[in-house]
């Protein structure tokens, strides 16, 4: 009987030793992050049979559990993700938001600077201090332009760094899941509650930067971790590595991907979700937007200047000049394409209308075709959003002109059919702005160009260079806007050279090249007039070549002036200053709903928190109370083993 009693006072302080133990760990561990609520759980030693009774031999702890629901725990890697996904779209929007903020009003102080200047002038169109205030005013508009344009290109460089940290610590998250999972499979029949911690921990600073989803295999304590939409980062032991790549045909536009053997899969930033496709999306859309727009304010603002310059007489009565850098330099329709390195694409991109650019780039595909020993070729040009805007039908010549969206893409050259080519006709406009001069004199203050005053395009007519034409000519654009004329000072209908070099008495409007050629041997049959692709029906322009200038005019400066306010861009609905204004109020808009979103995540984290917290975490009051019930349950124990052998020592006195 004595050694019954012994058995099982020995039984119950190694129970409760244990629980006292597992309690004591919940205790130590209840600021400890991620840790979950463990308990020990008893069970009853088999019972023996003697004199037709069972008697009980004590409990025995068959198992320390941990207090763990899957569901709970996969809504809060979720909600880890959504949180940070938002939170961090709310943080960079509002660094964006600043910026355009702080640059908008420099930008747009500036060009109204210029355009007081340009006022100022107009009083005294003679004045050489008035000039050298306007030059001085546009040369500060140009500065601001490149000043923002550097900014954006450091903000993009800065979230293309931002992303490679934090493919960095992707990639140390996933070897240290790897790390634990071998660790749990050294003993994978035991409860390793703490390396579960573990692992789960990880899994949710995981999902603070990609979509996470855990694959748990039936019989296998070891986790399959996916990234990004099923790209399995950690499988068993195995850690597989997100790398950073550069971007094709743009190298500064890096891609995350995922290494696979001895290639690469990219991931989309969609797919892949929280800070990581939060940093990408940012840079693509949001950076690149702000780059578009501002770079289209700059072409906008100097191609129209330019325009009015070249339309107008300088102080030594020549035909004007660029105030700033051509828009269309041969140097910079080259920049505006982007192809793969090694590709032989030869390809340039010419500005036409201002008013048709769209703030965006464009993907050129490109298909060749060879049946019966012919080969034709044929391009699609797709926008950011993956429409088709333009697809020229095919031709046996590579060599094709695309005109949409007011550029001229000219390709002397196809590029490969698996080469990705970009068309970026005004991303770089804002850092490509300079002022093309620095004198005073040569400053159109009188135009040689007067316009219909029923017109309703936005054409515009010079003087080419050398043409040595004098005289007045009327440019007509026919009623249904087909066809070009022109009349000289007397009405009478002028001979004109088609591109064939034909005589015509009206070109097909819009011109292949834009040059209107004379038929009276002027220049040795050079290019006269130059107008672009803008011009509408009914549109007329009178042109007076070899004019002597005209003391104070200053017609071309009162042009100039309406560059202000006319709506010259978007297709007539804004003004150029109109746009930053108009990028300011998307900026602010998105960062406004950004932070909306931001706040709702937050609530939702918090609460898929609490429901984690609620069922996993360490209660102070319980434990406390369990510490007393088997400090208790202990002592009882001890107790037991002392009756014991006191009933030992009684039955040994007797015998």
């Amino acid at each position: 009987m004595a050694l019954d009693l012994m058995q099982l006072g020995m039984s119950g302080l190694q129970t409760t030793q244990k629980q006292l133990n597992v309690t004591g760990h919940n205790i130590t561990n209840v600021n400890t992050p991620g840790y979950s609520r463990q308990a020990a759980e008893q069970k009853t030693n088999d019972a023996f049979w003697h004199g037709g009774n069972h008697y009980g031999t004590g409990g025995y702890i068959d198992n320390v559990s941990r207090a763990y629901d899957r569901f709970a725990a996969r809504e809060l890697t979720l909600t880890t993700t959504q949180l940070n996904e938002s939170s961090e779209n709310a943080s960079q929007l509002s660094v964006m938001d600043e910026f355009i903020s702080s640059n908008a009003s420099k930008t747009v102080n500036s060009m109204n600077d210029y355009y007081d200047a340009v006022k100022s002038l107009a009083d005294h169109p003679n004045d050489m201090g008035s000039r050298k205030a306007v030059l001085s005013t546009a040369g500060l508009v140009a500065s601001t332009l490149n000043s923002a344009s550097e900014n954006l290109d450091d903000m993009h460089k800065s979230v293309s760094d931002q992303l490679g940290a934090s493919v960095t610590r992707v990639n140390t998250i996933g070897q240290e899941i790897a790390t634990l999972n071998a660790r749990i499979l050294e003993n994978p029949n035991v409860e390793n509650n703490d390396l579960y911690d573990k692992q789960q921990t990880l899994i949710n600073e995981l999902a603070q930067y990609g979509n996470v989803t855990v694959l748990e295999n039936k019989g296998n304590p070891a986790f399959t971790v996916m990234i990004g939409g099923g790209h399995a980062l950690v499988s068993g032991i195995e850690s597989a590595k997100l790398t950073v790549t550069s971007g094709n045909p743009d190298p500064r536009q890096t891609q995350v991907g995922i290494e696979n053997g001895n290639t690469t899969k990219p991931i989309d930033s969609e797919s892949l979700g929280g800070k990581l496709g939060t940093l990408m999306t940012f840079r693509d859309n949001v950076v690149d937007q702000a780059r578009d727009e501002i770079g289209r304010m700059a072409l906008g603002f100097s191609s129209q200047i330019n325009d009015m310059q070249r339309q107008g007489l300088d102080l030594e009565g020549n035909q004007g000049k660029n105030l700033f850098t051509d828009v269309n330099d041969p140097k910079i329709q080259k920049q505006r394409v982007f192809a793969p390195v090694g590709s032989t694409a030869d390809i340039s991109v010419a500005i036409d209308n201002v008013s048709e650019l769209k703030a965006t780039e464009y993907r050129l595909k490109t298909e060749v075709a060879t049946t019966g020993g012919n080969t034709t070729y044929s391009y699609s040009l797709y926008n950011s959003d993956d429409e088709l805007v333009a697809q020229p039908g095919a031709s046996t010549s590579e060599a094709q002109k695309i005109e949409v969206d007011g550029m001229v893409i000219d390709i002397t050259k196809a590029a490969q059919p698996d080469e990705t080519v970009l068309i970026r006709p005004v991303r770089s406009a804002a850092s490509d702005i300079a002022l093309a001069t620095d004198k005073p004199n040569a400053l159109a203050a009188q135009r040689y160009v007067t316009e219909g005053e029923n017109n309703t395009g936005n054409a515009t007519v010079e003087a080419v260079a050398g043409s040595g034409i004098k005289g007045t000519y009327q440019v007509k654009i026919s009623d249904d806007g087909s066809k070009l004329s022109v009349t000289d000072a007397a009405g009478a209908a002028v001979d004109l050279k088609d591109a064939d070099g034909k005589t015509v008495a009206a070109l097909d409007y819009p011109l292949g090249d834009n040059l209107i050629r004379f038929d009276d041997g002027s220049a040795n049959g050079t290019a006269a007039l130059k107008i672009n692709r803008s011009a509408e029906a009914k549109d007329s322009y009178t042109v007076q070549l070899g004019m002597r200038p005209a003391e104070g005019d200053n017609s071309n400066l009162i042009n100039i002036q309406k560059v202000q306010t006319d709506k010259t861009m978007n297709d007539g609905r804004s003004s150029v200053i109109d746009l930053f204004e108009g990028l300011t109020s998307d900026i602010g808009i998105q960062k406004m709903n950004a932070e909306k979103f931001s706040q709702i995540s937050q609530l939702d984290f918090d609460a898929a928190t609490e429901r984690v917290t609620g069922l996993s975490g360490v209660n102070l009051d319980e434990e406390a109370a369990n510490l007393m019930k088997f400090q208790q349950a202990y002592m009882a124990s001890s107790r037991i083993m002392t009756v014991a052998q006191e009933t030992f020592d009684t039955l040994m006195r007797a015998v």
